[in-house]
């Protein structure tokens, strides 16, 4: 959950983009309606705290063909979201120009990436010392951050890497939750999440791993076999290479009806010191 962690709250704004760009001040959504705006922002975003040059934020609006009054048009746009965050109750001052460039200056929390790797470092810590189902209570508050694909609907080769490093680290995320609900034994209430993942995600071995897993330990042994058999179809006809070595082992114990998972196996991520959070409760 996010909270509030300056006493000024009235002008504390919070981003998000684990989906579609979007901007609150408490209750309200900022109006930035140009794309252009919006795209100058989300470059911002991924430098929080940190000068970014003219030049990139040029590249991220126009690519190779930039007009010859770009920078002018920067100016403005950046011009343009201030304005937007100060009519909103904003402090005047969270975009910054420095020398060459500008920078957004925001307390930690202000942004969901920021709360998604707090989240996620918490459940590692609990995952450690032993309470799994914290664990996996923070990993699915994280997950719950995202609400689409990361900057949805922002057509920009500089954004592009950005919202695929986002993208994975949310199917990473997910294959450690899965991890601990399998071992907490959750395996029927998963079933349906893991088919449509799958689905998505056909050559992404971990998780047919989890589905399979899931199936065979709900009782469905033919399921989870078909599941195996499809895999292996889609890896050949793409990449012409079998399964790997944990799914075909997998595969072998399914068959032979042995145990797929250990006695209280619940996995816990290397060693971790208790994580420092802020904005979150």
């Amino acid at each position: 959950m996010y909270v509030e962690s300056s006493s000024d709250s009235a002008h504390k704004v919070f981003f998000r983009v684990l989906g579609p760009l979007r901007v609150c001040l408490g209750k309200r959504e900022v109006s930035l309606p140009e794309s252009r705006q919006l795209t100058v922002l989300a470059v911002l975003l991924t430098e929080v705290n940190k000068a970014v040059p003219v030049g990139r934020l040029i590249d991220a609006v126009w690519g190779d063909t930039p007009p010859v009054t770009a920078d002018k048009q920067i100016q403005t746009c950046v011009w343009r979201v201030r304005k937007a965050l100060v009519q909103a109750g904003s402090r005047a001052d969270l975009i910054e120009t420095v020398r060459g460039g500008y920078l957004l200056r925001l307390p930690d929390g202000s942004v969901d990436t920021q709360l998604f790797e707090q989240l996620r470092e918490r459940g590692r810590f609990r995952a450690r010392a032993g309470d799994p189902r914290g664990a996996v209570d923070d990993y699915r508050a994280a997950l719950a951050l995202f609400r689409g694909e990361p900057l949805a609907g922002l057509a920009s080769r500089t954004l592009e890497p950005v919202a695929a490093y986002w993208a994975e680290r949310r199917l990473t995320l997910l294959e450690e939750c899965f991890d601990v609900e399998l071992a907490l034994g959750h395996h029927r209430e998963l079933v349906g999440e893991l088919s449509l993942l799958v689905e998505e995600h056909p050559l992404r071995e971990q998780l047919r791993w989890h589905l399979m897993t899931a199936l065979y330990l709900s009782d469905r042994r033919a399921d989870a076999l078909a599941v195996y058999h499809a895999g292996r179809a889609a890896l050949i006809s793409h990449v012409g290479l079998d399964p790997c070595a944990r799914l075909q082992e997998l595969h072998q114990r399914i068959i032979a009806g042995d145990p797929v998972l250990p006695a209280d196996a619940v996995p816990f991520p290397g060693a971790y010191q208790s994580p420092v959070l802020r904005g979150v409760s």
